[in-house]
C-alpha cells in the first residue's frame, strides 16, 4: 500500500513540475545588441530593458518630446521646434525599424538630431521599447 501512495505522490509532483515549466515559459535573452527587424512579432520590453529605455529617453529625447511623449511647440538653443507626438496613432503604426531609423538618422529639417554617435543600437532598441511600452502603452511593432 505504502508503493501505491509513493508513485502517487511521485506522479502528482512530477505533473506539477511540467504544469509549472509551461506557466513560467522559456528565459528570454537581453543580451542581444541587435535591433530585432524580422516580420514577425516582437517580445515585450523586459523590465531591464523598459528602465534602461525610460533613462535613455529622459537624458536624450524628453527636452523636445516631453516626459510623457507629446511633444508640441519648445525652444532649444534659441530654435523653436515642433517635435512629433510620440504618442500620436501614426506614430504607434509606425514599425520598430522605422523609429529605430528616425532615431538613428534623425530629422535634420524638423529639427531631429540623428543619434547614431550618440547611441548604441542596443540603447536606441531599449529606447523604442520604452516607447512602446511606457508611453504608447502597447508591444512593439516590426512591420510599416
Amino acid at each position: 500500500m505504502k508503493n501505491v501512495f509513493k508513485c502517487g505522490a511521485i506522479s502528482i509532483a512530477l505533473a506539477f513540475s511540467i504544469l509549472f515549466i509551461f506557466a513560467c515559459g522559456t528565459p528570454r535573452n537581453t543580451n542581444s545588441n541587435t535591433v530585432n527587424t524580422n516580420s514577425g512579432p516582437s517580445p515585450s520590453a523586459t523590465a531591464d530593458e523598459t528602465a534602461s529605455g525610460r533613462e535613455l529617453y529622459k537624458q536624450n529625447c524628453a527636452a523636445c518630446h516631453r516626459d510623457n511623449g507629446t511633444g508640441g511647440k519648445v525652444t532649444i538653443d534659441g530654435k523653436e521646434l515642433d517635435p512629433k507626438d510620440l504618442t500620436s496613432e501614426k506614430m504607434k503604426s509606425r514599425s520598430d525599424k522605422r523609429l529605430t531609423e528616425d532615431i538613428t538618422e534623425g530629422a535634420p529639417d524638423d529639427g531631429m538630431p540623428a543619434f547614431k554617435e550618440k547611441l548604441t543600437e542596443s540603447q536606441i532598441k531599449e529606447t523604442v521599447h520604452f516607447l512602446r511600452a511606457a508611453l504608447q502603452k502597447m508591444p512593439s511593432k516590426t512591420s510599416d
